[in-house]
């Protein structure tokens, strides 16, 4: 009656403890838990290969099905882990009864006994229900079989032996044998060879001591003692497990362009981030269940990163000794410090602190300059992406190339002002314009803001500000204060050289309005602010609210190959574990501008690298005598230095500045505080990744003509003009021929005189 008792007590308990087993024990669909891949194209070979793999934290399992797994594979667990797998119920009573009597009763064995069957050991997987001494133990065990009998009731050993294998754990965070054949030996499961498959199954036993890379003896001990068992049990015959058992250790070489890190590359935290964006707009769910979803659904995702391309970017960004942006090394003044941060401290050892009048306790660390670089293709495809300087250490860390707004300085120029301006036939080539500020003081329409803030003036109205004629300046100013000389210069030169007061001129030409509405939808710069970005400051030099970040910067600067621009893009399609399409990128393209339009831009740009009046003058890539384009810009007192290049393969942007914005001429001095800081880096990286690439040009456009302009009056020449050069024009809009009475024989001569010394006009 006792025994009865017990027995029903304990059928109550187990029933109970397992009420909400339905979704854990549900073979059908714990294949749907997988890690999901990303791949890439091989630039040599046009295959599509592993580059990454998006995992949670705690596993990475990629599924195969029971006909994939070798049957050598199959049997080197069974044999060794539950040689009855195919005869018994779940559990393994003989086994269970002498085990729980060695365990509670009578140590009848020399050591702790295992009982469990693979249906046990595939629900210790599935549930993590795994304490195992005491009565918690024993209760554990309870639970335990009465979920064996009930999963062996319900699915067929195949079934079970599949969720088995495909959930079992290995060294780190890998699960599942097809994604162990993967790590150890580079191949698919099915194609494991015997002395492979028993060393698989060798490291379950116990993944440290068992580690192929760190203890190979002991593995190799385990993988005869398996590979012994198969024979013994009639598997295997004696000559294979002869000849398996003297295999050496072989493990597959490190793939550089496989990221088998746990840390995920920039370009892979952008992809997450996208592809989760994306799956929230197509199923309606949050952000939380988007990446769930991502993790474990077994996706592959086609990437458009080059492999090659990345690895070359990264080791760019590496900024070994500083070899391209100089650190700059700086106190910041924070509320908290975390693990990361270089902490300041006195000369006694404590951390150097300040207590604010309200009792906010400040701490101080040390900030270096810091930077972004991305390449797209001219189709929209981000190639290559590094969000920071230094090696990563943390996946989906801050991504500066990706996530993080900055103001354009004079790189917004080209892509409004200029490109708007020759578009609407305001503009051309030669066009004569004035070298002096916009408005003059006396007009009254630009304040002098830090004249107003050292008189107390801030807080008065335009009107009212009107009684202070000191109150107001010039406006604008080019780089490094000047107000220009007054002279007529033509566009192409004004351009070159980044002279605001030439761009404000254009801009003002076009209107902000048109400038803004274009920059923001048409060039999709969707974080800048349709309220306060509206005016020629933030549309013409770049002191935008938020600012852009520089893969949307990169992606604007597309319409100087053939006018046409395509949404920045990381992946093409996302397929489900089926290999049917689950989602495809919704990228957009059309045409920006004319590709005439863009034809005379990619002429101008050409000039800032080309011409020796140029901001980035000579800094173009040597590659194969390609051509090159390319645009500056800095933001008010040097906080952030960018350039955008452009070769006839790729966009790039480059930023470089402080993660909190800083002076950086204060941390570095005026000569090294250089936009061509940025350049060089786009130089050194286009000279690499170009190199062995096919000379290409760009796309001249029917409609786009030569022609001669006197550099006088940017018309074009006649015969009476003594100084000439040649433009690139609009066939349907060229400037008049020059009828000036200039008073002496025509004379030919080179490209505009006089050219200012440029040795200090690397920003603008």
């Amino acid at each position: 009656m006792a025994g009865s008792l017990v027995a029903v007590g304990a059928v109550y308990y187990v029933v109970q403890a397992t009420a909400s087993d339905g979704d854990l024990l549900d073979l059908d669909n714990i294949e749907l838990s997988q890690s999901s891949l990303v791949v890439a194209t091989d630039p040599d070979t046009g295959a599509q290969v592993e580059y990454a793999t998006l995992r949670s934290s705690n596993s990475h399992r990629v599924w195969a099905d029971l006909e994939q797994i070798p049957t050598n594979l199959q049997y080197a667990f069974i044999c060794t882990e539950d040689k009855d797998f195919y005869n018994e119920p779940g559990v393994n009573f003989k086994r269970t009864i002498g085990a729980m009597i060695n365990e509670y009763l009578l140590p009848i064995y020399s050591s702790k006994q295992g009982a469990s069957t693979l249906e046990q050991q595939l629900i210790k997987n599935l549930t993590s229900d795994k304490s195992a001494s005491g009565i918690e133990g024993a209760l554990r065990k309870l639970r335990e079989i009465y979920r064996a009998l009930i999963l062996s009731r319900s699915y067929s050993k195949e079934t079970i032996l599949e969720a088995y294998l495909n959930t079992i754990s290995f060294t780190g965070t890998i699960q599942g044998v097809q994604t162990a054949a993967n790590e150890y030996f580079d191949k698919d499961v099915s194609e494991l060879t015997l002395w492979e498959c028993a060393s698989i199954a060798s490291i379950t036993k116990n993944p440290t001591n068992y580690n192929p890379y760190t203890n190979p003896e002991n593995l190799i001990n385990r993988r005869n003692f398996l590979l012994y068992n198969m024979w013994q049990q009639g598997v295997i015959s004696e000559e294979d497990y002869r000849s398996a058992a003297a295999q050496p250790l072989v493990l597959a070489e490190t793939d550089n362009t496989k990221k088998s890190s746990s840390t995920t590359s920039y370009f892979t935290d952008a992809l997450f981030n996208e592809v989760v964006k994306d799956i929230m707009a197509k199923e309606g769910v949050d952000e939380s269940t988007a990446q769930s979803m991502l993790y474990t659904g077994g996706y592959t995702i086609e990437a458009t990163v080059n492999p090659k391309i990345q690895t070359a970017m990264e080791n760019l960004m590496l900024n070994t000794d500083d070899a391209y942006f100089p650190a700059g090394w700086h106190e910041e003044e924070v509320t908290s410090i975390s693990d990361d941060d270089v902490q300041v401290y006195n000369e006694d050892g404590t951390p150097k602190t300040r207590t604010g009048e309200d009792g906010t306790v400040y701490y101080y660390r040390n900030v270096r300059t810091q930077a972004a670089m991305v390449t797209l293709d001219y189709d929209g495809n981000v190639i290559a992406m590094v969000g920071g300087l230094g090696e990563k250490t943390k996946s989906l860390s801050l991504n500066r190339a990706y996530g993080v707004t900055r103001q354009t300085g004079s790189t917004i120029k080209p892509i409004g002002a200029y490109a708007l301006g020759i578009e609407y036939g305001l503009v051309n080539w030669s066009t004569m314009l004035n070298n002096s500020p916009l408005y003059l003081k006396q007009d009254m329409v630009i304040r002098d803001e830090d004249y107003c803030r050292r008189n107390g003036l801030m807080g008065l109205t335009d009107k009212q500000l009107k009684a202070y004629p000191n109150a107001w300046r010039s406006w604008p100013r080019n780089y490094g204060g000047n107000y220009g000389d007054g002279s007529d210069l033509p566009l192409w030169n004004g351009l070159a050289r980044s002279l605001n007061t030439i761009a404000i001129r254009v801009g003002d030409l076009v209107g902000a309005n048109n400038i803004f509405n274009f920059v923001y939808n048409t060039l999709q710069l969707s974080t800048l602010d349709p309220v306060n970005d509206v005016g020629l400051a933030q549309m013409v030099m770049g002191s935008q609210t938020h600012g852009v970040t520089p893969m949307a910067l990169a992606a604007a600067f597309q319409i100087f190959y053939d006018g046409e621009y395509t949404t920045p893009h990381l992946y093409t399609r996302v397929l489900d574990r089926d290999g049917n399409i689950y989602m495809e990128s919704n990228d957009t393209s059309y045409q920006a501008l004319t590709p005439q339009t863009a034809y005379v831009m990619n002429r101008l740009l050409k000039n800032v690298l080309f011409s020796s009046v140029g901001t980035a003058s000579g800094r173009y890539p040597n590659s194969n005598g390609m051509e090159a384009f390319g645009k500056t810009g800095t933001a008010s007192d040097e906080k952030d230095l960018c350039f955008v290049g452009g070769t006839p393969y790729y966009v790039t942007a480059v930023w470089w500045g402080y993660d909190a914005p800083f002076d950086m001429t204060k941390t570095l001095g005026k000569q090294q505080a250089k936009t061509r800081t940025c350049v060089m880096a786009w130089k050194a990286l286009m000279e690499q990744i170009q190199a062995d690439l096919p000379y290409k040009a760009f796309p001249a456009a029917d409609g786009v003509v030569e022609r001669s302009y006197c550099t006088q009056s940017g018309l074009l020449a006649s015969g009476s003009c003594p100084s000439t050069a040649v433009g690139y024009y609009r066939a349907d809009d060229l400037p008049d021929v020059c009828n000036y009475s200039h008073g002496q024989a025509a004379v030919a001569s080179e490209p505009l005189a006089p050219e200012p010394d440029t040795t200090g006009l690397d920003t603008d």
